[in-house]
């Protein structure tokens, strides 16, 4: 499967605050990971619309440039990948992708332009705890499996909604959660110095 959503603006000058392929890769790589499979792996979730840019350099290497929450977004889809899951159209990778990219309904206030920099920016406040999470949901009448994601704050009983959970029209197959901490440490490596200092 390959498509691009949108088409971005062709830029001369590189935008101050956007990142490419290469920097999410460097952000996210553990040791002993292979940095060349890792960027061909993020490249791919660039290539068949997962990750959105923003804006393409014209010249040089002619980047695609995307808004640095995609960071958490690529993080998110990588584990899912490491964990057998296949990308599909209206499949898990597109729920999951939409639900750190785009708010269900209407914004809340003082939120940030998506979920996923909303907490990237709780975090660099201090505030921790959020997870994502997929959900799967199957009609019974179809066989169809639907797949929906959300952010989830436990502690502050705080989560994006889920259009199929109250739902008696499905039944609810199961979740599957990534805690978002190791991502947002290797955003902002000094969070992560901060809490080990305090234990």
């Amino acid at each position: 499967m390959t498509r691009m959503p949108i088409i971005p603006k062709t830029v001369q000058h590189r935008p101050k605050g956007l990142i490419d392929c290469s920097e999410i890769t460097e952000t996210l790589i553990f040791p002993g990971q292979d940095r060349r499979s890792l960027y061909d792996q993020v490249r791919g979730l660039l290539k068949d619309g997962y990750l959105w840019p923003v804006a393409h350099m014209k010249s040089g290497k002619k980047l695609y440039l995307m808004q640095p929450d995609h960071i958490l977004i690529a993080d998110v889809l990588l584990r899912l990948r490491e964990f057998g899951v296949k990308g599909s159209e209206h499949g898990p990778y597109d729920a999951a992708a939409f639900a750190l990219r785009d708010w269900k309904g209407e914004k809340p206030d003082g939120a940030e332009p998506s979920p996923a920099a909303h907490v990237i920016r709780e975090y660099e406040m201090g505030i921790e705890g959020w997870v994502f999470e997929l959900w799967s949901f199957l009609n019974p009448k179809t066989g169809k499996v639907i797949f929906e994601g959300r952010i989830h704050h436990a502690a502050r009983d705080q989560a994006t909604p889920l259009k199929n959970g109250g739902s008696s029209a499905v039944v609810n197959r199961g979740c599957f959660a990534v805690d978002l901490t190791d991502a947002l440490d290797r955003i902002h490596p000094r969070g992560k110095a901060k809490r080990e200092a305090l234990n």
